[in-house]
């Protein structure tokens, strides 16, 4: 792999996980100025459905390869039902409980696959995953039950449900019939689902036409383009580049983004212990990442995730 290459991609990568990193606190920031996490949703997945479709247009992706019905039903349940139900979760989340839990709550799902293999599928645990497992769930105590510290347990809740669906979410796209399909064409049938079910469900509970600031918009647009759409397409670039597995890896820096920027811009709290216990988990992610099993955790954006 020639140098050049591996810095391209991996320059492509950590674009990825900034972006991917940033996208809780801008929805923070389209709270505070009148958007409701439905709202936000709503918005964000109809403008990347409609940029992800002109950029398979423009590049000359659209009628190369088709798909069959099979995967059309997949990609529904994976972005109409799964990451629909993901990225509710995790944006009503952050409403109750800082960015920088809720993504490390969220970035359990690995662990959480692991565990799913050895339980489910009967798949035999290597002593690193275990030890990965015991590191995760440590790490997720410290930042839960850090002294001193007040938790609104709904929204951890919240947090935990989107991490189990992401499991799901992840598994269904880890299928053969799915794997058929390159990242691009996997995102854009996602988000465009997944847009049908925000919009279905914000007009059911009447939030499509609420006023909010131009400081609103500037948020919601910017999750739009730079944490979906162009987050998407620079890991689909990285991924050619560097590889899954690597880029698996570099993966891991996005909750590090995000509890960067929720000190910075939101001016939240992170203690010593709290820091700790992220710490843990982020290795635990690298480990289980590291670890080749017949039921690999690989990371949800190299197949088109949206946060």
């Amino acid at each position: 792999m020639k140098e050049r290459s591996v810095t391209r991609g991996t320059i492509m990568v950590l674009i990825t996980a900034v972006c991917f990193g940033a996208t809780g606190i801008a929805a923070k920031l389209a709270y505070a100025e009148g958007a409701t996490p439905i709202f936000v949703l709503v918005m964000r997945f109809t403008t990347a459905a409609i940029l992800l479709w002109i950029y398979n247009l423009v590049s000359g992706r659209m009628g190369k390869g088709s798909i069959t019905r099979k995967q059309l039903l997949l990609l529904f349940l994976a972005g109409g039902i799964f990451n629909f139900t993901t990225t509710m979760c995790y944006f009503n989340a952050i409403v109750y409980i800082p960015v920088s839990l809720n993504v490390m709550i969220l970035y359990l799902y690995p662990v959480l696959i692991n565990l799913f293999s050895a339980v489910i599928l009967k798949e035999r645990m290597m002593s690193r995953q275990v030890i990965a497992l015991v590191m995760a769930f440590s790490g997720i105590v410290m930042m839960v039950w850090a002294p001193g510290i007040y938790i609104n347990w709904f929204g951890v809740l919240l947090a935990a449900f989107a991490a189990l669906s992401n499991s799901s979410y992840v598994l269904m796209l880890g299928s053969r019939l799915i794997e058929e399909l390159d990242s691009i064409t996997v995102s854009t049938y996602v988000t465009t689902f997944a847009a049908v079910s925000f919009l279905i469900t914000g007009a059911a509970a009447n939030q499509l036409g609420l006023h909010i600031s131009v400081g609103g918009w500037g948020a919601i647009l910017f999750i739009a383009l730079f944490c979906t759409v162009i987050a998407t397409i620079a890991l689909y670039l990285g991924v050619k580049e560097i590889g899954a597995s690597r880029a698996s890896i570099i993966c891991t820096f996005e909750p590090v983004v995000a509890a960067l920027l929720g000190i910075l811009i939101l001016k939240e709290t992170l203690t010593v212990f709290q820091a700790a216990g992220a710490v843990l988990i982020i290795a635990a992610v690298v480990i289980v990442n590291t670890v080749k099993t017949p039921t690999p955790a690989i990371c949800i954006e190299e197949q088109g995730e949206m946060r």
